[in-house]
């Protein structure tokens, strides 16, 4: 099946998030600002929308972040930057990655004149090797998954006195993970400035470990007046989430497949975003590469005056995802239970550009 759909039994539709954040928001958009931050695109896609049934899609176009091909240094560089003022003598920060989150710990360590090592799981392309590399950071592609990746990392920055910037909780281990969410704040920061109250109704957010889907959704529901309905997407081989909201529980996804999502091939949620997803997604969704595939060329071969955009296989999936659920039938009801029709408007994020240039050139041509 090209999409699998799993509508969340535990689903809560009350703000029960509310907290003050602003004075923490402004400050880490404050320092975003010090090292050259400069804000995406909000792309309208009238055309696309049309085809589509809704009113209105909006894209949130992340290829442009620090000229990373993504957005994954507003939380490193935010967290590196708490952890170098806690603790001046860092030498060397250390990650595991499947590509876009170590460039970016890389990219920021560069910029703090430390050392960066970077831990890669097997099948890792070479395309993101070097663009890691490019950064100064020494990189360690190992024969085993991306959560033995995390484990090694781990073990490795205990050892060796590293300090480790993982995007991912476990017990004993938040306040950087937090920090890294709190960093992802300035991008839903500018999209509530871009939108200029317009009411948002659906957003589907990509999942790897989730840390960066639940951080979208903390800020919105502690931010936001109108609160839209949130939608989950993994690819089929790494759906941990999607099996977790599944069972009602927190459950780990290990099996011999493979996925070209790299930047969501994750096989654990975060416990801290955990915690946030469980009650606060409507669905979780996981779909083929196909699907993402697809999405990839409906960006890059837009219709009539829409914009192009360049997406890599993990950025389209959120797109891939609503042209599923548009287009075919079978998801009428649960269409109907969250009132996705013409009157709807949706924001996606394009999370990456071609991060691997070449399945980009075979996917999309050139």
């Amino acid at each position: 099946m090209s999409l699998k759909l799993e509508v969340n039994k535990n689903y809560k539709n009350e703000i029960h998030l509310k907290k003050d954040i602003h004075s923490e928001v402004e400050e880490i958009s404050v320092f975003h600002s010090k090292i050259m931050n400069q804000q995406t695109p909000l792309v309208k896609l009238p055309n696309l929308a049309r085809s589509l049934g809704i009113k209105e899609l909006l894209i949130k176009d992340e290829s442009h972040r620090f000229g990373l091909n993504a957005f994954k240094a507003l939380g490193a560089s935010y967290a590196m930057s708490r952890q170098i003022t806690n603790n001046p003598g860092i030498k060397t920060f250390c990650t595991a990655t499947d590509g876009n989150h170590g460039r970016a710990v890389a990219w920021m360590a560069k910029k703090l004149n430390k050392k960066a090592i970077i831990y890669m799981p097997k099948g890792t392309i070479s395309a993101r090797v070097s663009a890691i590399e490019s950064e100064g950071a020494k990189v360690i592609v190992i024969d085993k998954s991306y959560d033995d990746a995390v484990e090694m990392a781990s073990k490795d920055s205990t050892r060796k006195n590293w300090c480790l910037i993982q995007d991912t909780a476990w017990l004993g281990y938040e306040k950087i993970p937090t920090d890294i969410m709190k960093g992802y704040w300035t991008q839903v920061h500018e999209i509530t400035k871009q939108i200029n109250n317009k009411k948002i109704d659906l957003v589907i957010l990509q999942s790897g470990v989730g840390s960066w889907a639940a951080s979208v959704i903390y800020y919105i529901k502690n931010k936001w007046k109108n609160i839209p309905y949130f939608i989950s997407v993994e690819p089929h081989s790494a759906n941990c989430l999607f099996e977790s909201i599944r069972l009602g529980k927190k459950v780990s996804v290990h099996n011999q497949k493979s996925t070209k999502m790299a930047g969501l091939d994750c096989g654990s949620v975060s416990f801290l975003a955990w915690n946030i997803l469980s009650n606060n997604l409507v669905g979780s969704i996981s779909i083929s590469d196909t699907l993402s595939e697809r999405a990839m060329n409906v960006f890059a071969n837009p219709l009539k005056n829409d914009k192009g955009i360049e997406s890599g296989e993990s950025g389209a999936s959120a797109l891939a995802a609503l042209i599923e659920l548009c287009e075919n039938k079978q998801y009428f009801d649960f269409k109907e239970k969250i009132g996705l029709d013409e009157m709807s408007t949706v924001l996606l994020f394009n999370t990456e550009g071609a991060t691997d240039p070449d399945n980009y050139k075979s996917v999309v041509g050139d």
